[in-house]
């Protein structure tokens, strides 16, 4: 179970980070509530992407399988701190 969650981990906060973003998009609209609440949102999902990164970096890999997972929970995990980051600029820059 523990191998799932750290090959999921990376997507599961970027599908939170998105669908989170746009409830606010579509309730908030343009408010300056809106851009405080997709800062505050941001950045807990970013936290939690660089925590996720930091123990798979950390966990250790002694079979082949085990190797692979976590480099594919490596990828996972850069590729959600990419994304949020990604999501969250135009929302903080306009």
């Amino acid at each position: 179970m523990r191998g799932w969650t750290f090959l999921l981990g990376g997507l599961i906060i970027w599908a939170v980070h998105f669908f989170a973003l746009y409830i606010v998009a579509s309730v908030f609209l343009t408010t300056p509530l809106a851009r405080m609440l997709t800062l505050l949102i941001s950045l807990v999902c970013l936290v939690a992407g660089v925590l996720l990164l930091v123990r798979v970096w950390c966990s250790d890999g002694s079979t082949a399988m085990n190797e692979w997972t976590r480099g594919v929970a490596l990828l996972g995990a850069m590729i959600s701190i990419v994304a949020v980051l990604w999501q969250a600029l135009p929302a903080l820059l306009v």
